[in-house]
């Protein structure tokens, strides 16, 4: 057991020191480019931590990024304070997920002009899982917790990069944008090729999860989702879904959010064989990122973290 854990240990610090050699260089670079005054800098509202995270590894100081939702917030069921339109008059660019993950967004943004919200889910290129459908034959909604994907993560700093050069930063702050999107994607790179391996020995193995909200992530790591118990909207799932999952003699992990019910979460699992784990998809636990960045991948490892933990990470070997 001691030496498991000092496995564990070494090997995530390990990770930490492989990124911070391949982005020593270009941090000291960054650093010393040209800063934008405060009171010049375009405003970022990031509606979610996932987004502000992505956010502030992309833009650093060149812009003055903010969080709309507390977190602990369902994006599900949130509601709009003055407060919060405040925010959203102030702000430059609205970075949000899109209609169907954040409804009461929906009327504010309808009345913005044309390319200050930048919609994640209607970015080209954005990869999906496939559609699935329940034992009856009815096809499920899409799943819009999509920053659980690296591949998307990247395309959304892509198109926060155009958007901030569309207001006007200078020669040279464009070129520490530029390098700070090298440094974001040369990162997560690092990040991703670290969980596949991690992950690589559990792929095909299933999990049942509280919140239908992770099919990105298992899409992309090879993980198999065999049902849940609150749908895509945060409904609770039909009986016969329930039924037949609690059916189920194969499910090795069942996975709950923060802001779940653990004591039930816990009888559940026990009820299926499996064991229980807690995994943090808005990344609530997270500091907001330093200038150097390193908030999003932070938030994938940890979301790592659980689900190898979760469905059992093979021991290492003596």
């Amino acid at each position: 057991m001691l030496l498991h854990y000092i496995f564990n240990w070494i090997r995530r610090f390990q990770w930490a020191a492989v990124v911070g050699v391949l982005l020593w260089a270009p941090a000291g670079l960054a650093a010393s480019g040209p800063s934008v005054p405060r009171s010049e800098r375009p405003q970022i509202l990031a509606t979610i931590k996932p987004l502000a995270l992505i956010a502030r590894d992309v833009a650093g100081d060149l812009a003055e990024v903010r969080q709309l939702l507390p977190d602990g917030a369902s994006p599900h069921e949130y509601a709009l304070r003055v407060s919060d339109r405040r925010l959203l008059d102030s702000a430059d660019i609205v970075l949000w997920v899109g209609p169907v993950l954040e409804p009461y967004l929906n009327s504010a943004v309808a009345g913005m002009v044309p390319g200050r919200a930048l919609t994640a889910a209607d970015l080209p290129g954005i990869v999906w899982p496939e559609s699935s459908s329940d034992k009856a034959g009815v096809e499920q909604a899409r799943d819009e917790h999509l920053w659980l994907d690296p591949r998307n993560a990247r395309i959304i700093a892509r198109a926060l990069g155009q958007a901030l050069k569309s207001h006007g930063l200078g020669a040279g702050a464009e070129s520490v944008l530029a390098e700070r999107l090298r440094r974001f994607e040369a990162e997560l790179d690092v990040a991703e090729a670290a969980i596949q391996a991690r992950l690589a020995p559990l792929r095909g193995t299933f999990f049942a999860s509280d919140h239908d909200g992770f099919g990105h992530f298992a899409n992309r790591f090879g993980l198999r989702s065999a049902g849940y118990l609150r749908d895509l909207s945060g409904h609770a799932a039909g009986a016969r879904s329930v039924a037949t999952l609690m059916g189920r003699t194969d499910v090795r992990c069942l996975v709950a959010e923060p802001d779940s019910r653990p004591e039930r979460l816990q009888r559940v699992a026990a009820e299926l064989g499996a064991r229980f784990a807690v995994v943090d998809a808005l990344g609530m636990s997270i500091a907001p990122a330093p200038v150097a960045g390193s908030g999003y991948a932070h938030l994938l490892q940890t979301v790592a973290d659980g689900f190898a933990a979760c469905l059992g990470e093979p021991a290492p070997a003596d």
